[in-house]
């Protein structure tokens, strides 16, 4: 370990003394310095179209951000819709269910009142009955006795 720090030391101690730390001011040729200018020009053409393109960029990341937003946004709106079908269709399933149910209730009921209904009518017609055999026992009778009085009448006369 320690031979590999004092390595690494040595080279940056060569790197360090082996730059060139000339201060004196380097010479452009004249004929050089209209090229250097169409560069300079170019180059900061280049940033700001650089700059440009960044915020167009920037822009449209942020509008894709706001486009998922809302696409997320449908998403959830569609499931919430698909929720409250799905809530529908069950309501409706209990109520046809519900109103078959009632529906076999109410045929049942008027089954038995139909039942009924026949025990009242033929009730009715065995009171009927007793009524006209009393009403032809009572006339039989009266007539019995009527016959007899008048017959007693008849002798007595």
């Amino acid at each position: 370990m320690k031979k590999i720090i004092l390595l690494t030391l040595l080279l940056l101690s060569s790197l360090i003394l082996s730059q060139n730390t000339v201060t004196k001011s380097i010479e452009i040729p004249i004929a050089q310095i209209p090229e250097i200018y169409k560069g300079l020009k170019q180059s900061d053409y280049l940033k700001s179209r650089l700059q440009k393109t960044e915020t167009a960029l920037s822009s449209a990341n942020n509008l894709i951000s706001e486009q998922d937003k809302a696409l997320e946004l449908s998403r959830n709106i569609i499931s919430s819709k698909d929720e409250v079908i799905g809530t529908i269709q069950e309501v409706h399933k209990q109520d046809k269910i519900a109103g078959n149910e009632r529906e076999n209730q109410l045929k049942s009921d008027i089954n038995i009142l139909q039942g009924d209904l026949q025990l009242l009518q033929i009730d009715y017609k065995n009171k009927q009955r007793k009524k006209f055999w009393n009403g032809i026992k009572i006339g039989g009778i009266s007539v019995a006795v009527l016959g007899a009085a008048g017959l007693i009448w008849f002798n007595n006369r």
